[in-house]
């Protein structure tokens, strides 16, 4: 048991999916019930296009949240002390590994693609960032959601970019000047509304200074222009293995950024990533954002009323976020 995790970071976060409309009732009471009892006062609720746009209304996918539900979720957040953050991937992951799987955005604009010839790609899709487009559609997809949320802060993604500097637009500059620009592109319109800017923090690390591998850190180069990116952007450090040391924590935090960690489902590596977080904390490091990449309907159910038939992923991710939050006097 990680006996030393701090019960009193600034930051005590839970990155969750838009639950299917089945499960929008059991999120509320996560949300209202479980969330307050844990102390857990941010919300980043990951909605890529699941929400019903009316700027543009093609990019929706499926089971999208209407407006009134967003003003009813951050209308409970608000009542329980709860900051809602909404979260759009603003640059990779828009799409899986083959043509036909583009999400919203790609899927209504096609040409925004990084790499339109290409029938299959490593791993996900990315926007083309260099687009004469493509900002005016981003922003006014997250601007709809800042205001739907009434949020003060987004997060805008940015984790596992492999597909940069492809299209013809792009690929006579580096990697690093295409990143670095389009960071600087979302943290000036962003800062220039008083809105928060997070992000992943992998493509800002050097996978093989840090020893992190090409996930956790990039080995595209990306990294190399991270002291032209602002420094009042909250860092998202997301870490899912156990390691001895986690070198990412004071890298950032020595370099003037804020940040947060983020352990996922292994209990092993979130007791590790935490106990190094708390060895190592400063003015800086803000706290905890615990991630869930499952079903955030089965993890509601699991964590409200201690459902176990929902499957082994959304306990482990629920039992990490007990974890995560853990107060003094937590058994768990």
């Amino acid at each position: 048991m990680a006996d030393n995790i701090s019960s009193d970071w600034a930051f005590r976060g839970f990155c969750l999916g838009v639950p299917n409309q089945k499960d929008y009732d059991i999120f509320k009471r996560l949300i209202s019930e479980v969330l307050p009892s844990y102390d857990c006062n941010t919300l980043v609720l990951l909605i890529r296009y699941r929400y019903q746009f009316k700027s543009h209304p093609k990019v929706s996918d499926r089971e999208p949240l209407t407006e009134s539900q967003a003003k009813e979720i951050s209308s409970l957040c608000k009542e329980n002390n709860i900051r809602i953050i909404p979260k759009m991937n603003l640059l990779g992951h828009q799409s899986e590994r083959e043509r036909g799987s583009e999400q919203g955005l790609l899927r209504a604009y096609p040409e925004f693609d990084e790499t339109p010839d290409q029938e299959s790609v490593r791993y996900c899709r990315s926007l083309c960032p260099r687009h004469p487009q493509v900002k005016g559609v981003v922003f006014d997809l997250a601007d709809e959601l800042i205001d739907a949320f009434d949020a003060d802060a987004i997060h805008v993604g940015l984790d596992e970019v492999f597909e940069i500097g492809k299209c013809p637009r792009c690929r006579d500059s580096a990697n690093a000047e295409l990143f670095a620009e389009w960071v600087n592109t979302l943290h000036s319109h962003f800062a220039d509304n008083n809105i928060e800017m997070l992000m992943w923090s992998d493509r800002l690390l050097d996978s093989a200074t840090t020893g992190y591998g090409e996930w956790e850190a990039s080995a595209n180069d990306t990294w190399q222009m991270v002291d032209s990116i602002p420094k009042d952007i909250i860092m998202c450090d997301w870490h899912y293995g156990k390691r001895d040391d986690y070198p990412s924590i004071p890298y950032f935090t020595g370099k003037g950024f804020r940040m947060v960690v983020c352990p996922w489902r292994e209990m092993d590596a979130t007791d590790a990533l935490l106990n190094f977080a708390e060895k190592n904390r400063n003015e800086k490091l803000l706290g905890v954002l615990q991630t869930s990449w499952c079903n955030p309907g089965e993890v509601a159910r699991y964590l409200c009323d201690g459902d176990t038939s929902v499957g082994e992923i959304p306990k482990l991710v629920g039992d990490s976020f007990k974890r995560s939050m853990k107060k003094p006097d937590s058994k768990v």
